[in-house]
């Protein structure tokens, strides 16, 4: 049994639903039918995977930015976290720690 959240989309009445032996046999129609609509690969009453036309995931997937790695992009991601939540704290400097560095050799 499958529940759907709220707001959800369901898997339309066009969804062809294949098992794993039967979608690598067909591999070549899977592909060529993509366009008409999504194609389920289910294993022992699992579905597994799910086929799309390259244009229905790069609409499903134009919201979702992927995170960039590097010191940069996490400065930014935090630029943008304060932004979101009022700025952030402005007048917060850490307190100095009285350091002495110990002799190695003594």
């Amino acid at each position: 049994m499958m529940v759907m959240r709220k707001g959800t989309p369901t898997l339309s009445s066009r969804t062809r639903r294949l098992g794993v032996a039967e979608a690598k046999s067909k591999l070549s129609e899977l592909l060529r039918e993509a366009p008409q609509g999504p194609t389920v690969i289910h294993s022992r009453g699992r579905d597994l995977a799910v086929v799309l036309a390259i244009e229905d995931y790069e609409r499903l997937t134009a919201d979702h930015e992927i995170p960039s790695a590097g010191g940069a992009a996490f400065l930014r991601r935090v630029e943008a976290m304060k932004q979101r939540h009022g700025g952030g704290v402005s007048d917060f400097e850490p307190a100095r720690l009285a350091f002495a560095p110990a002799k190695p050799f003594a």
